[in-house]
């Protein structure tokens, strides 16, 4: 590491980018849960002028950035998802954040810039090599792609999703192709469920995939909004009884699966135990930085040993009294390397302390403007 060159590393999560906030024609699109392309944008920009322009600065897309799960394909919302469907849903993103692509292509193109992309549950296609190239296309430069965690300088990131039984993928089968014409996603139960049942409940409730605990809201709806509860519980319960019972479209069987799979749609996760068995069993990593929970969150499990989530970009609301309230908090990790003194060589210094990266948790206030698009 030159010690004459600033280096840092910028890590975001779950933007769930759908196909824009309004549709050609100028209408809503409901389905929509990414709302700051121009803070981005001005995050972006931050991050590559001033002090930053000479400055090495990875950007690391921590998984669900895209909501590939509830892109519609000629007017379907369908869970068979192939590359070539999942390609064209990407390319609805781009047109739809048109600007938020730009700000990608103009930060990468900035000598020492760079991207990196985790996969996460709601960006599974992802995993597709298509997709993946038309990215690189339309940003202009490589990016760095990793199906499960990125490992580095002592630090371990990853998505989230593969320590919860609905968004867990099968790591040794990706795709089935048996039988079909062409290789399509194997989405575990709760990507079924989001691409297939929960778009139809938000185009009645658009909040309802914004509320944790879910189990809690479920209460609420009861008293509150019980029409729409119970129609609500019996899309739930004829889906569960389709997929998890009959299996006419779905690969989950045994009651173990079937338990857990219940257990934890009805929490509020953390990952603090998941964290800290990472950093129990690889000596070497001293943070472990996640998303997927859409709550920020900080952990020390002893001196030199943390664990940070970096929430997300959309709005949420939590019922759970030690976070009760809607927030929307652009919060991101922010990983800054010691500038070390020019006698320094960090390759056989005996205090390898000297170069351990700084990890804080941020908000980005941006730049004050005098107004702004409500988000209705």
């Amino acid at each position: 590491m030159s010690a004459a060159r600033r280096k840092l590393k910028l890590v975001v999560s779950d933007f769930h980018l759908g196909r824009g906030r309004f549709f050609r024609d100028g209408s809503r699109n409901i389905l929509e849960d990414f709302n700051h392309d121009d803070a981005f944008i001005a995050f972006l920009n931050f991050y590559s002028g001033g002090e930053y322009v000479d400055a090495d600065v990875e950007l690391i897309l921590n998984g669900d950035i895209f909501n590939l799960l509830q892109i519609n394909y000629k007017g379907v919302h369908t869970y068979l998802m192939t590359e070539r469907i999942v390609l064209d849903g990407l390319r609805q993103i781009v047109q739809g954040h048109g600007e938020f692509f730009r700000a990608l292509k103009r930060f990468v193109s900035i000598p020492g810039h760079s991207i990196v992309y985790l996969v996460g549950n709601h960006d599974q296609g992802m995993l597709f090599e298509r997709p993946r190239q038309y990215m690189r296309e339309v940003v202009g430069h490589d990016i760095r792609f990793f199906d499960s965690h990125y490992e580095f300088d002592g630090i371990h990131v990853e998505h989230g999703h593969m320590h919860e039984w609905p968004t867990r993928f099968d790591s040794q089968r990706y795709f089935v192709s048996r039988g079909l014409p062409e290789p399509i996603l194997n989405l575990p139960w709760g990507s079924l469920f989001v691409a297939e049942c929960l778009p139809k409940i938000k185009m009645e409730r658009p909040y309802v995939d914004k509320v944790k605990p879910f189990s809690t809201m479920l209460r609420w709806m009861a008293v509150n909004d019980t029409l729409f509860a119970f129609k609500t519980l019996g899309r739930l319960i004829l889906f569960a009884l389709d997929s998890l019972i009959f299996k006419r479209r779905y690969r989950y069987s045994g009651l173990k699966a079937t338990l857990n799979i219940i257990k934890e749609v009805t929490v509020f996760p953390t990952f603090d135990r998941e964290a800290a068995k990472i950093l129990e069993i690889n000596p070497e990593i001293h943070a472990v930085i996640m998303g997927h929970t859409h709550v920020l969150r900080y952990r020390q499990y002893r001196e030199g040993k943390e664990y940070f989530n970096i929430g997300t970009w959309n709005e949420a609301t939590s019922l759970s009294v030690e976070n009760l309230g809607t927030v929307v908090s652009l919060t991101f990790a922010l990983i800054e390397y010691p500038e070390l003194p020019p006698d320094v060589d960090v390759a056989t210094t005996h205090d390898k302390t000297v170069a351990k990266p700084k990890i804080r948790l941020k908000e980005w206030k941006g730049i004050w403007r005098p107004e702004i698009d409500a988000a209705i």
